[in-house]
C-alpha cells in the first residue's frame, strides 16, 4: 500500500518554498553544529567523570555499573554525532542546491533526508534503550519537524523541476500528413 506525500505551495503559509528551504538549510546547519558541540562537551564530561571516579569506588554505584552506563552513553552519543554530521552534509547540499537552482541536489537532499529520517527513528530506539523514555521525547519532536521540513523541500524540488523542464512543443505538427500540392 503506497501513499503520496502532500505538495505545498508556501512554507509556513507566508514564505515562498525557496525561502523556506533556505531557512531550513541554514537553521539545520547551525543547530547541528550547536548540538554536535554540546554532545562533544557532554562526552568529555562523562569521560572525565569516569576517569576521576575509577580509583574511588562508590558503594551506591559499583564500578561495573558505572562502566555499563558509560558504555551506553558512549554508544548513544556517538550515534547522535553521526546523525548530526550527516545532517550537516545534506544541509549544505540543500543550501547550495537552492542557491544555484539545481533541482538534482534537492532530489539528493530529499532522498538523503528520508534516509536520515530512518536513522533518526533508529536513534529514537537507541536512546529509548540506553537513556530512557524522557530522552526519547525531544527526538520524536525532532523527527516530526524533520519530516515536515522534508515535505517543504520536496515541494521546492518539484517546483524547481517543473521550472527547469523544457517547454513542450506541439507534437501534432510533426505527425500531420503534408498538405496536398495543387499543380
Amino acid at each position: 500500500m503506497a501513499f503520496s506525500l502532500p505538495r505545498l505551495t508556501r512554507c509556513c503559509f507566508c514564505f515562498s518554498l525557496r525561502t523556506g528551504s533556505l531557512i531550513i538549510g541554514y537553521v539545520s546547519i547551525i543547530m547541528s553544529l550547536f548540538f554536535m558541540a554540546s554532545i562533544s562537551y557532554f562526552l568529555y564530561m562523562v569521560v572525565r567523570f569516569v576517569e576521576a571516579n575509577k580509583d574511588k569506588p562508590n558503594p551506591e554505584h559499583p564500578p561495573d555499573e558505572v562502566a555499563q552506563v558509560a558504555l551506553g552513553l558512549y554508544v548513544s552519543q556517538a550515534y547522535y554525532l553521526l546523525v548530526y554530521l550527516y545532517l550537516i552534509v545534506i544541509s549544505v547540499m540543500l543550501v547550495v542546491g537552492v542557491h544555484t537552482n539545481n533541482h538534482r541536489l534537492l532530489r539528493y537532499y530529499v532522498f538523503s533526508g528520508f534516509f536520515l529520517f530512518g536513522m533518526a527513528l533508529a536513534l529514537v530506539v537507541v536512546s529509548f534503550v540506553f537513556l530512557g523514555f524522557l530522552a526519547t521525547l525531544p527526538l520524536l519532536k525532532w523527527c516530526m519537524t524533520h519530516f515536515i521540513c522534508l515535505i517543504v523541500v520536496r515541494s521546492t524540488y518539484l517546483e524547481m523541476e517543473e521550472q527547469n523542464r523544457p517547454k513542450s512543443f506541439e507534437m501534432q505538427h510533426l505527425y500531420s500528413p503534408p498538405a496536398p500540392i495543387n499543380l
